[in-house]
């Protein structure tokens, strides 16, 4: 597929995206398209705070997780390592 292909492809699924995103915004507020094609750049960044937030937050539950995995699997490998009392 040439690069002129692709834009165009590319174009038209941005488009048929775009319309979507209008189209069921139209409908779950009923807000003018204008006013919904104006207010879209906010809504992306704002998208891209949200997602850029729970992204964090999840990488450090999943560093904390794993923290406390290797605390448990090292108190586990001394527990067994631990010679039986005579």
């Amino acid at each position: 597929m040439g690069f002129s292909t692709r834009l165009i492809v590319g174009g038209a699924v941005a488009g048929a995206a775009l319309a979507y995103y209008v189209r069921s915004r139209r409908v779950q507020t009923g807000q003018s398209y204008f006013d919904i094609v104006r207010r879209l750049p906010g809504d992306v960044l704002r998208w891209a705070d949200e997602t850029k937030a729970r992204a964090t937050h999840a990488l450090e539950e999943g560093k904390t997780a794993a923290r406390d995995r290797d605390a448990e699997f090292t108190r586990q490998l001394l527990a067994a390592g631990e010679p039986p009392a005579a």
